[in-house]
């Protein structure tokens, strides 16, 4: 058979992690052999992100983005799509706007988009770095500690909220400990509270 478009519903769900793992690699390099379109539906967006060409992220029937893998991740079209793609998801904090490009973020003062409309600041847990030094940094407050190895997943508290920041697997932090964590400039990204789309 050499259908032109292959259709493929959840393949991998049944089977155990290491075997999926295997498996995802086996048929990424199956279906690039055999040059036919295939759609592929799963609800594993580890498997979407290392499979796809292109993914698209759905919503109560509706396409919400539609794009590469990387630029899903990175560049979120909506909100859902940025607290869907990524484990851990996107970190959320209000913001209040003080001017034309100028914003305030858990009581800290950064550059913001040029908007007039009620906003959100998201930044994913691998964007934020621990510093002891000045400049743009949230104060926050870690809850729980969790050491994956490759790095350190650490459960905070921003302004009341719950954030999540990962870490260089050597930091020395504990439950109580209050640290700054400075966010990569071009890696926030916002959102229209009122609409959910992102903001550019």
């Amino acid at each position: 058979m050499e259908p032109e478009v292959i259709l493929k519903g959840e393949p991998l769900s049944n089977l155990d992690a290491l075997l999926r793992l295997e498996m995802r690699s086996e048929l990424k390099g199956v279906l690039a052999g055999s040059k036919t379109t295939a759609i592929y539906v799963t609800h594993d967006q580890v498997e979407a992100m290392s499979l796809a060409d292109r993914i698209s992220v759905m919503k109560g029937g509706y396409i919400v983005h539609s794009a590469d893998p990387v630029q899903v991740y990175r560049n979120p079209a909506a909100r859902f799509v940025a607290g869907f793609i990524g484990n851990p998801p996107m970190n959320f904090l209000s913001v209040e706007r003080l001017g034309p490009g100028r914003c305030r973020v858990a009581g800290v003062e950064m550059d913001g988009p040029q908007t007039d409309r009620d906003i959100e600041f998201a930044i994913r847990p691998e964007d934020m770095v621990a510093i002891d030094g000045t400049g743009t940094k949230l104060d926050a407050t870690i809850r729980v500690v969790e050491p994956l190895g490759a790095h350190t997943l650490v459960t905070c508290n921003v302004a009341g909220c719950p954030f999540r920041a990962i870490l260089e697997s050597d930091t020395r932090v504990a439950p109580g400990d209050r640290i700054n964590l400075a966010p990569m400039p071009d890696r926030v990204r916002c959102f229209d509270k009122q609409t959910s789309l992102a903001v550019q």
